[in-house]
């Protein structure tokens, strides 16, 4: 809890736009955690929103036009890391081998 408590404070600290954008990328985010790391994975694109409102870029510059595809992009490197994702990869590499051998 204090961590999430720190990360929204440090979300209110945003210029508006780029608060808009972070909440509703949190938003998606939550529909789809797989374990307690999601806040890290948060504070990790709150770090590259608090760089770009820094340097002034303006907010979809920094997450591209697409936010929904640069979200899904990072569950997907993110999942890739977690449980559910290593048991992917591993169902995954049990078809392809399965198919190889019956090919074989």
């Amino acid at each position: 809890k204090r961590d999430w408590r720190q990360h929204t404070a440090r979300v209110r600290q945003l210029p508006p736009d780029y608060r808009i954008v972070m909440e509703e990328i949190e938003k998606f985010m939550w529909n789809f955690a797989a374990d307690g790391s999601m806040v890290a994975t948060l504070d990790g694109i709150l770090d590259l929103m608090e760089e770009g409102a820094t340097t002034g870029r303006p907010v979809l510059e920094v997450t591209g036009e697409d936010v929904a595809g640069f979200a899904q992009n990072v569950l997907a490197e993110t999942q890739a890391k977690t449980w559910t994702g290593k048991k992917a990869d591993q169902l995954n590499a049990r078809i392809h081998a399965k198919l190889d051998q019956a090919q074989s």
